[in-house]
C-alpha cells in the first residue's frame, strides 16, 4: 500500500513551521527529525521492537514477521516506475483522463499518469507492497537508518502489512475498479484511516513512556488526535501541481479515513478495526457518516438511464460517490450529502468521448439541493440552453453538458455538441 501522505500529515499535525521550498520529503523529513528526534529519544530501534510497538498500539498480533527493506531515492524511483507500469497501465490513465474531463474535474493536456507518478516519487517516505508476491516493507533513508521519520512511517506501514495479515488485500477489488471510484475509495480510506490511527496511537505511547505530556481531548489516551489541525486554513493538504480532484483522491483517505478509524475504535477497540478488514464500507458515504455504515445502510445500485449511444465502445463504468461528488461541487459537502447512490458510463465514440452518469437521493431536497450546486458550478461557462427538458452547458475544447433532474434523480451528459444531441434527443 503506497504511503504518500504520512509525511505531510506529520509536519501539519506538527505545525509549528512551513520550511523553505527545498524538495517535498527532505524539507518535511528534516522538519519533522528535528522536532521529534528529542521528544521519541535517540535509542536504536531495531525491526522487531517497532514491530512490538505496533502491535500493541494497534491491539493486534502479528501473524509472521514483516523484514524492512531500505531504498534511497533514486532506487525509490525506479521501483516505483515498475511499480506504475504494472498497477497502473496506460491504457487505465487514459480512460480516467477521460472521465475525469468529461466532467471538468481535469484540466485540459493533464497527463494523469505523470502527475501521479511525480506525486508518489516526490512525497513517498516509505511504503508497504501488498502485490502477490511481492508483500515487502519498504523505508526510504539513503543512510539505511531508523530515524523518528522513518519510525513513525514504518508504523503506519507495519500496520498495512498486518491488515495484509488479516485480510488479502490485493484480492478485495477487482484491477477494473478505478482508482477514482467510490468502491475503491472506500476500501482505501479504511485501510489509511485505520493505519494512521495506529501511527497516531504508536507515537502517543512512545511520547508517554519517555514521560511527554499530549494535551488530551478526554477520549482514550491513545486516540488523542496528534495529527488534527484544528481550523486548518483552505489549501493546508493542497498537493502541488494536482488538481483538487487528484487531491481529494490522494489526500481524502487519511484525513476521512481517520476519523471513520476513530470512530469504529470508540465502538469496539482493535477487534472492530480488524472486523472491518472482512466486512469493509461500501460507499464513501459510509465512511463520512459512520453511522451509516453501523446502520448498514446500503448505496442503492444506479445505471444512467441515457442509452449508449450508436457505434460506441464502453471504456468504463463505475461509482463517483459523496467524497468525489464533494470535489464535483467545489468541495460543498452539503450539497453532496443525502447521496443515494449513482453510476457512471463512460464511451468511446469513433475517437470522441461521451459520458452518461445518474444519481439518486435519499429526498428530492436533497436532490435539489445537489442540482443547485452543479449548476451554479457549470453556468461559470456561460448561461445554458435548453433542449428535451436539459439544460445544456458550454464545457472546455467543444464538449458541451447536459443537466436535468427528475424527483429524487439527477442525470448529466457530457460530450461534444454533435453527439451530445443525438444522445439527448434534439
Amino acid at each position: 500500500m503506497i504511503l504518500v501522505l504520512a509525511v505531510l500529515l506529520l509536519s501539519a499535525g506538527a505545525g509549528a513551521q512551513t520550511p523553505p521550498d527545498t524538495g517535498p520529503v527532505t524539507e518535511v523529513t528534516d522538519l519533522v527529525n528535528a522536532l521529534l528526534g528529542g521528544l521519541m529519544g535517540s535509542t536504536e530501534v531495531t525491526e522487531a521492537r517497532l514491530q512490538e510497538e505496533v502491535a500493541e498500539a494497534g491491539g493486534l498480533p502479528f501473524r509472521r514477521d514483516v523484514p524492512v527493506a531500505f531504498l534511497g531515492r533514486e532506487e525509490l524511483a525506479a521501483y516505483l516506475r515498475e511499480l506504475f507500469d504494472e498497477e497502473y497501465p496506460a491504457d487505465q490513465a487514459r480512460a480516467d483522463e477521460r472521465l475525469l474531463r468529461a466532467l471538468d474535474l481535469l484540466p485540459p493536456g493533464t497527463d494523469l499518469r505523470a502527475l501521479r507518478a511525480r506525486v508518489l516519487e516526490e512525497n513517498v517516505a516509505g511504503f508497504y507492497d501488498e502485490r502477490p508476491g511481492k508483500r515487502r516493507l519498504y523505508a526510504v533513508s539513503e543512510d539505511r537508518s531508523f530515524s523518528p521519520m522513518n519510525q513513525i512511517v514504518l508504523a503506519h506501514e507495519l500496520r498495512h502489512a498486518q491488515q495484509d495479515q488479516y485480510q488479502d488485500l490485493y484480492s478485495v477489488l477487482g484491477a477494473d475498479v478505478s482508482d477514482f471510484d467510490d468502491r475503491r475509495l472506500a476500501w482505501t480510506s479504511l485501510l489509511e484511516g485505520d493505519a494512521t490511527l495506529v501511527m497516531e496511537r504508536f507515537v502517543r505511547r512512545r511520547l508517554g513512556a519517555l514521560g511527554v505530556g499530549v494535551e488530551s481531548t478526554g477520549q482514550d489516551p491513545g486516540e488523542v488526535g496528534l495529527f488534527d489541525v484544528p481550523g486548518a486554513p483552505p489549501g493546508l493538504f493542497d498537493v502541488p501541481g494536482a488538481p483538487p480532484v487528484v487531491r481529494d483522491q490522494l489526500v481524502q483517505p487519511y484525513l476521512a479515513g481517520l476519523a471513520f478509524a476513530r470512530a469504529l475504535w470508540a465502538r469496539g477497540g482493535a477487534e472492530a478495526l480488524r472486523d472491518a478488514w472482512k466486512d469493509p464500507p461500501e460507499s464513501t458515504e459510509q465512511v463520512l457518516h459512520p453511522e451509516k455504515y453501523f446502520s448498514h445502510e446500503k448505496p442503492r445500485l444506479v445505471a444512467p438511464a441515457v442509452p449508449s449511444p450508436p457505434g460506441s465502445r464502453l471504456v468504463s463504468e463505475g461509482v463517483l460517490g459523496e467524497l468525489l461528488l464533494r470535489t464535483l461541487v467545489d468541495e460543498d459537502a452539503a450539497a453532496a450529502a443525502g447521496w443515494g447512490g449513482d453510476g457512471w458510463k463512460l464511451w468511446d465514440v469513433g475517437g470522441r468521448t461521451a459520458l452518461a452518469w445518474r444519481s439518486e437521493w435519499d429526498t428530492p431536497a436533497d436532490a435539489g439541493k445537489f442540482h443547485t450546486a452543479l449548476r451554479l458550478k457549470l453556468a461559470r461557462g456561460g448561461e445554458p440552453s435548453w433542449r428535451s427538458g436539459w439544460e445544456i452547458f458550454a464545457g472546455s475544447g467543444g464538449s458541451r453538458t447536459a443537466v436535468r433532474r427528475a424527483g429524487d434523480a439527477v442525470e448529466l451528459v457530457s460530450a461534444d455538441g454533435p453527439l451530445l444531441d443525438r444522445m439527448i434527443g434534439r
